[in-house]
């Protein structure tokens, strides 16, 4: 009987793109009759355990069930976070490839390089011992300088981690996490960072947009919060609404 009425559900909502608590609220009413406001944050609850809807911004949520990005990390990474974490226990980082756009880019980029977030009083040490285990690690801002560093194979560029920053932790192996960005990261760093991001432009940034709204699970609160606190916010919601209209209503 509850599959038969969350079949109904699933009839009735397909087709939207997204829909608010409160359009949840009106089509139980007009099924049921009545519901209590507490009754209908047991429901939502119990169909987002059912992975039958996803929130993808405060108070909305689609049908549309899509993964949770989760990229592959390399013995590269892993080695870089067994450095880090012995040397600095306890601190914040995050650490990921840029070829890692290469999933979502028409174009396939040929970057090696790892980008290398942590807390900013850090940042200078860190050069030191990662150079001190064979690495070769600068200040992100000295990108442009990159033609002395042409010889290396991958190059470690460090920066600050803004604080709340959307990171993930994921278990490459059996008793061990590394800590990478999650999806709304990436977006918003890729968008944002023109010193780093500088091969990304045009065609080639709406394309990597587009196949990750396409493809994976996205939260629009955690996207447009983390530009936020960049204070890229208001240039990345006119991007989306120029680019993608449909995501007009998830991303105000």
């Amino acid at each position: 009987m509850k599959e038969v009425a969350e079949n109904k559900l699933i009839n009735h909502f397909k087709g939207l793109y997204s829909f608010s608590r409160q359009d949840l609220f009106n089509y139980f009413l007009q099924t049921e009759g009545e519901l209590k406001e507490s009754t209908l944050g047991w429901r939502i609850y119990d169909l987002k355990q059912k992975n039958i809807l996803r929130e993808i911004k405060r108070g909305f949520y689609t049908l549309n069930i899509k993964p949770v990005y989760t990229p592959q990390v390399d013995d590269e990474l892993n080695e870089l976070a067994t450095v880090f974490t012995k040397a600095y226990r306890g601190a914040q980082y995050c650490l990921w490839h840029i070829n890692w756009l290469n999933e979502f880019s028409v174009h396939q980029f040929n970057q090696d390089n790892i980008i290398f977030e942590t807390e900013k009083d850090l940042i200078e040490s860190i050069t030191h011992t990662l150079g001190d285990h064979g690495y070769t690690a600068i200040i992100s801002r000295l990108y442009g300088q990159l033609a002395s560093y042409s010889g290396f194979k991958s190059l470690i560029l460090l920066q600050p981690l803004i604080s709340r920053a959307p990171v993930q932790q994921i278990e490459p192996a059996a008793g061990k996490t590394i800590s990478v960005p999650t999806l709304e990261k990436i977006l918003v760093d890729v968008f944002s960072n023109e010193n780093i991001f500088h091969f990304v432009q045009g065609a080639e940034m709406e394309s990597i947009f587009r196949y990750a709204i396409d493809r994976y699970a996205i939260n629009y609160t955690t996207l447009i919060g983390y530009a936020r606190r960049k204070g890229k916010d208001a240039p990345l919601q006119s991007y989306l609404i120029k680019h993608f209209p449909e995501l007009a209503i998830n991303i105000k």
